[in-house]
């Protein structure tokens, strides 16, 4: 199973739509995909219309009290599954913080190994900050996507992800890799050149394919649907058709090198 984390300190970005529309579009390209959503708002989850207090979440697998394999629910989505999250990641939050007993690192990374054989590919949906959830994503990633909205203040908080990803290279997950900063929400402006130039002066790689801007996102959100099933020929559907494949192409030729 390929782990790949998507995050961004700001919100709106454009995270979980991307985890979204991306786990449709892989499994559309016959991949299994599981979403993890690590984020307490659970956005992924409210999406995917399956958020439920009388169920486990992520919050009792990350606390130890419940086996990802109890928590990981089906989507209206064949070939996607979900393991959700809602407010009861604040409590999960805290308590790992307080645990000095052992490292709290790796509590999503082997909870997600029991799994792994059933998927092709994980996606984490993260929040906007670098909380124990964040942490046990980033730790138990193989790659990183970093959604970036072409807007003025686009690159807030770029520096900060960085270092955490250099951070959790150096200290606990030396095989975590950056896929590259997602475009998202693209118009040919001058603040997407601004971003660009600015990306670029930072050394960050970035994918290929960007998601155009399109009123078709809100709608589809609003729909509970992937863009795909909503609109497939929209801008942005077609983008996300582009990025699936991107990133598989990536992923495998990475895997052919280290072979």
């Amino acid at each position: 199973m390929i782990n790949i984390a998507v995050i961004n300190l700001k919100g709106g970005v454009g995270k979980s739509v991307t985890t979204c529309n991306l786990a449709a579009q892989l499994a559309a390209e016959q991949y299994s995909v599981l979403v993890v959503d690590v984020d307490k708002q659970g956005n992924t989850s409210k999406f995917f219309k399956r958020c439920d207090y009388e169920q486990p979440s992520l919050a009792e697998v990350l606390l130890g009290s419940a086996w990802a394999s109890d928590a990981i629910i089906d989507t209206s989505l064949p070939c996607v599954d979900l393991l959700p999250a809602d407010m009861r990641m604040l409590k999960a939050n805290r308590n790992i913080l307080m645990d000095v007993t052992e490292p709290q690192q790796y509590r999503l990374r082997d909870a997600l190994r029991k799994v792994a054989a059933n998927y092709c590919y994980c996606l984490m949906d993260c929040p906007p900050d670098l909380d124990m959830g964040s942490i046990n994503a980033l730790c138990a990633a193989d790659w990183v996507i970093i959604p970036v909205d072409c807007d003025e203040w686009a690159c807030d908080g770029m520096e900060e992800i960085l270092d955490q990803i250099a951070r959790v290279q150096m200290y606990y997950n030396p095989h975590l890799k950056i896929l590259g900063v997602l475009l998202t929400k693209y118009r040919n402006t001058k603040y997407a050149d601004g971003v660009i130039t600015h990306l670029a002066q930072m050394g960050v790689p970035l994918l290929h394919t960007a998601i155009r801007y399109t009123v078709r996102v809100s709608e589809a959100k609003s729909a509970h649907l992937p863009l795909r099933a909503y609109k497939q020929n929209c801008t942005a559907a077609l983008d996300y058709a582009d990025l699936a494949r991107e990133i598989v192409e990536k992923v495998s030729t990475a895997d052919t090198r280290e072979e």
